[in-house]
């Protein structure tokens, strides 16, 4: 399984995106909310309100201005005066006012007064008011910024209001992990497998309805594998009884054919069982820790004492812990697929190695080879290379099916290498130390 992780590409990832632009958009709009309000009471109620309060100011100071009178209201209101006119220009906090570096922001006409919102040393901001010949500046001076707890209060409970919504919406897709597990696990073999979830939600009845599908899918291969064994048993009965009656046959050339075609039959019959065996998730393998070249000298010995069979096994000795009846028949199988095809007075290469904590078993033939197409299907049942399926091109496609079956039994993995004209290697490779499954 897959650790689940966070990305764009995910859907937490993409939640949590959509809650960041929803929480910026939000801002975007409160704020202009609020500036558009503002700005419509500023122009109803609140400009009115300070363009009297800047007359008020300029009647404490007078016309022409009074500078001693401008500097006691400056102190007394926190506020910096900017005064020029015909004596000259003057500055509370000792500004240095020059006209050429006022720069207007934006500009208001009465009947009696102009009005502007100024900028100053491209810094400073100031309200300008005009009476005739005499300009007024008013303006807060600059303080630090307060970034006080309660400055940053809003942002805060933004941030946690944002946090509690992923989590929440995190939980309610987390069992789109779970069913997306089950789904990975049913399709990797594991049919036992059912997914249990307990919401009554949308979520709740996908989970139902995939495990009601399971059900359906494991009962229709249950079905399918006891008719398929069921047959197979019922086929051995009227097999014996003909092989004892082919022996009564006076032509001994349709004699011999009919035991051919007889044993061809009962192997497939006891290579579909054998397949259905190891296919069956209850079926465990008989496992003793044995020593393997002794075991592979005995399938040469037993079955092909007659035939090409050059071996290369290592003198020091190898134990494993397997099935040693279904590794004689992987090895069986190997030699008879390798027999079938090699070219007539050559050997067939049977080489055991031990690299890595795993050994390898190869089985090489000198034969005409395969195609690179039919490699990657070799080890599917009943794919043939020669459709025809005829005696003289091979058996019915179990044989390399076994043979992945068995090795994917303990442990290990079979690979298939080939090249025209110069034959074909078939890897097994299994795993030193395996686990006792019994």
């Amino acid at each position: 399984m897959k650790r689940a992780h966070f990305s764009r590409h995910s859907l937490s990832g993409k939640l949590l995106i959509l809650f960041v632009i929803f929480a910026v958009l939000t801002i975007l709009f409160v704020g202009g909310s609020m500036r558009y309000a503002f700005h419509d009471r500023y122009e109803s109620k609140i400009k009115p309100h300070l363009e009297q309060y800047l007359l008020y100011v300029q009647q404490d100071i007078g016309l022409p201005p009074d500078r001693q009178k401008a500097k006691q209201l400056a102190d007394k209101l926190n506020i910096e005066i900017l005064i020029h006119d015909r004596t000259g220009n003057w500055s509370s906090h000792g500004r240095q006012l020059n006209m050429d570096q006022v720069h207007i922001l934006h500009q208001h006409i009465t009947d009696t007064n102009e009005y502007a919102l100024v900028e100053i040393d491209d810094v400073d901001n100031f309200i300008m008011v005009k009476y005739k010949d005499t300009t007024l500046f008013f303006g807060i001076p600059d303080r630090i910024p307060d970034f006080s707890f309660k400055s940053i209060l809003p942002l805060l409970i933004l941030l946690i209001i944002l946090l509690a919504l992923y989590h929440v919406t995190k939980r309610l897709i987390t069992p789109i992990k779970t069913i997306r597990t089950g789904v990975q696990r049913f399709g990797s073999g594991d049919l036992t497998h059912r997914i249990n979830i307990c919401s009554r939600d949308e979520l709740g009845e996908l989970a139902s309805s995939f495990n009601s599908m399971a059900d359906d899918i494991q009962n229709m291969l249950e079905s399918k594998r006891q008719l398929l064994l069921a047959i197979s048993h019922e086929l051995r009965s009227p097999l014996t009884r003909t092989k004892v009656a082919t022996e009564l046959l006076d032509d001994k050339e349709q004699r011999e054919r009919l035991h051919r075609d007889l044993n061809e039959i009962e192997k497939l019959i006891e290579e579909l069982l054998e397949t259905e065996r190891l296919s069956s998730p209850h079926q465990t393998l008989k496992r003793v820790e044995t020593t393997i070249q002794p075991l592979i000298q005995q399938v040469v010995k037993d079955f092909y004492p007659h035939e090409n069979i050059k071996l290369d096994l290592p003198e020091q000795e190898i134990k494993l812990n397997i099935d040693t009846a279904r590794t004689k028949l992987l090895l069986k199988n190997l030699l008879d697929n390798a027999l079938q095809y090699n070219k007539p007075e050559q050997d067939v290469n049977v080489h055991l190695m031990e690299q890595q904590g795993q050994i390898e078993i190869i089985v090489q033939d000198s034969g005409e080879g395969i195609d690179a197409d039919h490699l990657p299907h070799l080890t599917e049942p009943f794919y043939r290379v020669d459709p025809a399926r005829q005696r003289e091109t091979g058996g019915y496609g179990l044989g390399l099916y076994l043979c992945r079956m068995i090795t994917e039994a303990h442990g290990g993995s079979i690979r298939v290498e080939s090249d025209k004209n110069k034959g074909t290697k078939i890897r097994i490779t299994l795993p030193m130390k395996t686990v006792n499954q019994n």
